[in-house]
């Protein structure tokens, strides 16, 4: 059980992590990789997402959402529009849970998941630690309330309104927006479409030379409003990521990123690992952290 109600009255966890050591969670790592990456295909972009979503429904206000608990395995989470599709990540990642020869949970295993495809995909290490528990379903309260997820038709208010109530900074944000270098929007999902860079299964720091050096221009379709590159017509922006330029204090972090990737993978390493902890349990957190929003210690 818990000590806190941060996920809803009498809201229960099950399957945390036990008996697992390093070399055990070095196994699943591997296994985890071997399903997303296969000869089916890349499935990099999809399990971040989904570890992202999973992560940021965080409150820091109530200490409800986060990652533990695997919640969008239940509705509303599970129906929530931003959520669409991630039904795919979770069918993948069940079977690296069942092989683990140890008792592991959906929570543990999507956010390693998560951290495990952006070290694939060329980007930076990210510190993760194991120790977060399944919610057993006990009605729609066991989930946050849909709407926690940041909306792409939004700008720099929304950016700051969303992020900052799971207690994130400019810096953080622009650096987590960076995420968009891989993957890309399909429009029986989110309604948008197309990728933001060349090669949208490669984690580098192009999402912000080409928001920065591109000329985007309201792409004329029948769908929501994006972007398209004057230059090729083949890249994609959402009015969130203008946002970033239009903002001057979010427009320093993209000129700095743009300039210097090492930069963006440093910070981006530090905000994922962070947003993979929020409101879990304190050996959850990074070893850097100050954990402020760990959840209190279980008794």
């Amino acid at each position: 059980g818990r000590t806190d109600g941060a996920m809803g009255s009498g809201s229960s966890r099950s399957g945390a992590a036990r008996g697992g050591g390093d070399e055990d969670y070095a196994a699943l790592r591997a296994d985890i990789l071997r399903a997303v990456v296969s000869a089916k295909g890349n499935a990099c972009p999809i399990v971040v997402r989904n570890a992202w979503h999973a992560a940021g429904t965080f409150d820091r206000g109530d200490g409800s959402g986060g990652s533990d608990g695997a919640t969008m395995r239940f509705a509303p989470e599970a129906t929530d529009d931003a959520n669409a599709g991630l039904s795919i990540a979770h069918h993948l990642l069940a079977g690296s849970k069942q092989r683990c020869p140890f008792d592991v949970s959906n929570a543990d295993v999507w956010t390693l998941a998560g951290a495990a495809a952006i070290e694939k995909s060329g980007g930076p290490k990210v510190e993760w630690r194991p120790g977060r528990a399944d919610a057993t379903y006990e009605g729609p309260e066991t989930c946050p309330p849909n709407g926690r997820l940041p909306d792409a038709a939004q700008g720099a208010a929304h950016l700051r309104q969303v992020f900052g109530r799971m207690g994130f900074g400019d810096r953080e944000i622009v650096a987590l927006s960076g995420a968009h270098t891989l993957g890309g929007c399909h429009a029986d999902r989110s309604g948008y479409d197309g990728t933001w860079t060349a090669e949208p299964l490669r984690f580098d720091n192009s999402y912000f030379v080409n928001l920065l050096r591109l000329t985007w221009v309201p792409r004329r379709w029948t769908g929501p409003l994006q972007y398209e590159d004057r230059e090729s017509g083949r890249l994609m922006m959402l009015p969130s990521d203008l946002a970033l330029l239009d903002d001057p204090k979010f427009r320093y972090f993209v000129e700095l990123y743009a300039a210097d990737e090492q930069a963006f993978f440093r910070d981006f390493a530090a905000a994922f690992s962070k947003l993979l902890a929020l409101g879990c349990p304190r050996e959850c957190q990074p070893a850097n952290s100050a954990c402020p929003f760990a959840k209190r210690a279980r008794l």
